[in-house]
Order: C-alpha cells, then sequence, then structure tokens
C-alpha cells in the first residue's frame, strides 16, 4: 500500500468521526434549545392566563362572584370550629400523644402539654386549607358554569364546542378529586411535625386538586374528549405550576377570599387558551 493510501484512511476516518461528533452535538443543542424554548413559552402561557384572570376579577360580575363561597365557607368553618374545639382538640391530642416516639420527645422537652399546643396548631393550620377545598367545591359545582359562560362570551365567542365532557363527569370528578385529596391530606398529616411541612404539605396538595378540578370543567363543553386528554397531558407541568402559585395566595391575609374565583378563572383561560391554540 502506498504512503499515500495509507495516510487517507486515517484521514477519512476522522474527518467522518469528527462530522458524527458535530451531528450529534448538534442534535443536543437543538433539543436543549427546544427544551427552553417550551419552558419559556409555558410561562409565558401561565402569566398570560393569570393577568387575564385578574383583569375579569375587576369587573362588577366577577367581583360579585369573588365573595360569595368564601365568605360562606368561612363562616360555616367557623361555627363548626367553635363548636366543636374542645373536643377536635381532645381527640387530635390522644392521636399525637400515641405516636411512636412522642413521649420521649414530651420528657425531653418537660413540656407536659405539648400534644395539646400541637393539636391547636394543627387546629389553626388545617383550618385554611379545608376552607379552600370547600370554597373549591363550591365554585366547581355552582360558580363555575356562570364563569365559563361569561369567559367565553366575552374573549372566546369564535370557539367551537365539541362537548367532550359532561355536567355528570365534572360532578364525578371534583368528587373523586376533592376524596382523594382528603385521602392524601390524611396520610401526609404526620409530616405536619417536621418544621416547614405545614405550609408545604397544603401547596402541593392544593395545586393538584387546582388542576384536577378545574380544568375539567373548563374544557367540558369546549373540547372534545381527544383534545382534553391531549392539553391534561401536555400541559400537565404547566398547570400544575400554575396550582402551586395561586396556591401560595391563600396564604396571603384576606387573599384567601379570591383565591377559588381566581383559580376558576386562570384555569379557564388557560384551557381556553390552550385549546384555541391547537386548533389554530
Amino acid at each position: 500500500m502506498s504512503l499515500q493510501a495509507k495516510l487517507q484512511v486515517p484521514v477519512g476516518e476522522s474527518v467522518a468521526e469528527k462530522m458524527d461528533g458535530f451531528s450529534h452535538n448538534g442534535s443536543i443543542e437543538a433539543l436543549a434549545s427546544g427544551i427552553g424554548k417550551r419552558k419559556n413559552q409555558d410561562m409565558k402561557n401561565i402569566f398570560r392566563s393569570l393577568k387575564q384572570a385578574f383583569e375579569s376579577l375587576l369587573r362588577l360580575r366577577m367581583f360579585l362572584l369573588i365573595l360569595g363561597p368564601p365568605l360562606a365557607t368561612v363562616l360555616a368553618l367557623l361555627v363548626l370550629f367553635i363548636v366543636y374545639w374542645s373536643a377536635w382538640t381532645v381527640g387530635i391530642a390522644g392521636v399525637i400523644g400515641n405516636l411512636w416516639g412522642f413521649q420521649w420527645v414530651q420528657q425531653a422537652t418537660g413540656l407536659t402539654d405539648l400534644s395539646l399546643w400541637l393539636a391547636m396548631l394543627f387546629l389553626v393550620m388545617a383550618f385554611i386549607p379545608l376552607a379552600y377545598v370547600i370554597s373549591v367545591l363550591i365554585v366547581s359545582i355552582f360558580v363555575m358554569p356562570v364563569v365559563l359562560k361569561w369567559v367565553g362570551d366575552q374573549d372566546f365567542r369564535s370557539l367551537e364546542k365539541r362537548r367532550g365532557g359532561t355536567l355528570a363527569g365534572s360532578v364525578w370528578n371534583t368528587v373523586m378529586a376533592t376524596l382523594l385529596f382528603v385521602v392524601a391530606f390524611m396520610l401526609t398529616l404526620p409530616l405536619w411535625l417536621i418544621p416547614g411541612f405545614q405550609l408545604v404539605v397544603p401547596l402541593v396538595l392544593t395545586a393538584w386538586l387546582n388542576k384536577k378540578v378545574f380544568l375539567y370543567d373548563v374544557l367540558q363543553d369546549y373540547a372534545s374528549k381527544e383534545e382534553r386528554k391531549s392539553i391534561e397531558s401536555e400541559e400537565s407541568g404547566s398547570l400544575y405550576l400554575m396550582g402551586l402559585l395561586l396556591g401560595l395566595l391563600s396564604y396571603i391575609p384576606l387573599a384567601f377570599f379570591f383565591v377559588p374565583i381566581i383559580s376558576a378563572l386562570s384555569y379557564t383561560y388557560y384551557g381556553l387558551n390552550a385549546l384555541e391554540d391547537r386548533r389554530k
């Protein structure tokens, strides 16, 4: 074999390898760029929906819907808490006192009433999540149809209704989501003994509840079954993130009264915007 032939083979192989490397690196860069653009678009969609929701709140009819569900819920819960406060406190304190290792903690701290104080703290911390869940139920069943019709007439008149869901399906979805929320809430109660988890656990659970309940309500009339499932799957992360952002509002004083209806409006705009974008 000539010297030229010997030199050509490795050179050719080297060039091919380099070209493969460039192609591979280009694919990675393209993938990373696509992911980055997708995340940016998701955030834009979230903030666009939140902006539209807050703008709708400034209109009188929506504002009147804000105060009804949370006020009724808070008043009902206040009555229940006042009537059953002593019984609930004693019962929860008994459960805490029987937890493994609690007696050792109580002896180490010297606080003989520690279980009682923790029980009262639990009831106070549980008040907002419970009130929120009941408000979500009321909004989903009674207020959401009004919100959806109003938003549809105002901003989505040209969007075709393909009716991929039913009222019975909406009620069933809401009831099942609420039951799962309650079960998860009860199962995660031991985590409340860890500092900071009293805020994190309800936030995570309410974000899931927002996403699960309101999205079906929004899309039941406008989207087909296939479109609804597609949006639920492809927009899952963004919908959950929006639920977390809305859940944070629950911990702002007085903002709690606005959160259920803001959530309903935000998911209405997000769902219908996503549906409209898919049909373009």
